[in-house]
């Protein structure tokens, strides 16, 4: 999520979290601190569900602006089969903190997904990733994110990876000061076959429990090419504290 809705306190810094929209946030996690989303995820393509469950991220604050980002798929099932998914290993390090003028939050994201999942359920190899996130804050209450970077996949099929161009903008809006709701855009273009690629569009609600536990719910659909006709999430994150 592009900004917390809650001011941050000297005892407890403001949550930012990753989830549930695509857009990473520009801001880490502060140094010693772990933070932990989680969540489940129901898709629908033509006639064909698939459900993810417990797909958890883990984001530990190394301090100079860096976290180290560990990540796993979760339990995935389609087709009356399931299994588990790959796992990701990364790191985000923050290059410019929110600024006062007109220049953005800048941080930059480099990830390795590793094929340890079950085999109907895994690219079958490593796989890197990376994205330059960037946000503004528009006002007291509304942000603008949005990314852009490239992902390199295997497949089954394919002895090579398949290059992706991946981007994303969404507006987030601070309804009240524990209440959030947020708009997206995103999408990938194969750089090899472009009618393969795709564009969504999703949007969702945070909610702050506390300055240290969020929830959120989310809806979407894709808009061209091979994506979800449908996809609806909720899932929860929380800090773990000093």
């Amino acid at each position: 999520m592009l900004t917390g809705t809650a001011g941050a306190s000297a005892q407890a810094p403001e949550l930012v979290t990753d989830r549930p929209d695509q857009t990473e946030s520009a801001t880490v996690v502060p140094r010693g601190l772990l933070q932990v989303e989680t969540g489940y995820l129901f898709a629908r393509e033509g006639d064909v569900d698939s459900h993810a469950a417990a797909g958890t991220l883990f984001r530990i604050g190394l301090g100079g602006r860096t976290e180290l980002r560990l990540g796993h798929a979760g339990v995935m099932g389609t087709e009356g089969r399931r299994g588990t998914g790959d796992s990701e290993l990364g790191a985000k390090v923050n290059l410019i903190p929110r600024p006062d003028g007109w220049l953005p939050e800048l941080a930059i994201l480099g990830g390795l997904s590793l094929p340890t999942g079950d085999s109907r359920f895994s690219s079958g190899g490593a796989d890197p990733s990376f994205l330059v996130a960037f946000a503004h804050e528009l006002t007291p209450r509304l942000a603008l994110g949005y990314n852009a970077g490239a992902a390199w996949e295997s497949s089954a099929d394919h002895p090579d990876r398949d290059a992706f161009v991946l981007y994303s903008l969404a507006l987030g809006a601070g309804l009240t000061d524990r209440l959030g709701a947020f708009f997206e855009v995103f999408g990938d273009r194969q750089v090899t076959d472009p009618a393969a690629s795709s564009v969504s569009a999703d949007t969702g609600l945070t909610f702050l429990l506390t300055e240290v536990l969020q929830l959120d719910v989310s809806v979407g659909r894709g808009l061209r090419g091979p994506a979800d006709d449908l996809f609806v999430g909720t899932g929860l994150s929380f800090r773990l504290p000093r």
